[in-house]
């Protein structure tokens, strides 16, 4: 568990353990000690247009098809399903690469078959994330190599 989240963050989401850090049996956390985050925040921003509207259209139809169900239509989620805009969304990701967002997704969604989609189209579904929570579409997608998405940060303003 990345020791920077409060115990009680923990505990009041360990139902949407995805959303917490918490490994489940037999995996290993994503988060990475400071240093690593420091390291790999030398790069770009979500804010620096990351993926295209084309990209983000086809992750809504995923969405809906694969996460609307618990984290619903709008992304704001329910009691157990977390919210993936706004300021739930901001609170848990703030300060952590896309790389993370996109391995805790494709690790643990849907959460009745983890790892069943495509790896495109996880990342579809994140680049959908991005627009629903207004950073901006660029000219290129999201691309496969995970080191580059590790360098790519999420920040809730602009740098």
């Amino acid at each position: 568990m990345n020791s920077a989240r409060p115990v009680s963050f923990v505990l009041a989401c360990a139902t949407a353990s995805w959303l917490t850090g918490v490994a489940l049996a037999g995996e290993s956390s994503v988060y990475h000690s400071p240093q690593v985050a420091a390291d790999a925040g030398a790069g770009r921003t979500v804010w620096d247009g990351v993926y295209t509207a084309e990209q983000a259209d086809r992750g809504k139809a995923l969405y809906t098809q694969s996460c609307a169900a618990c984290h619903k239509a709008d992304l704001r989620g329910d009691g157990t399903s977390p919210s993936l805009v706004e300021e739930g969304f901001a609170f848990q990701w703030n300060d952590t690469s896309v790389g993370e967002l996109f391995e805790q997704i494709r690790k643990l969604m849907p959460s009745d078959r983890p790892n069943s989609l495509p790896p495109q189209s996880y990342r579809d579904i994140v680049a959908f994330i991005f627009q629903s929570n207004k950073f901006p579409a660029g000219d290129q997608e999201l691309g496969a190599d995970l080191d580059a998405l590790n360098r790519i940060r999420i920040t809730e303003k602009r740098r």
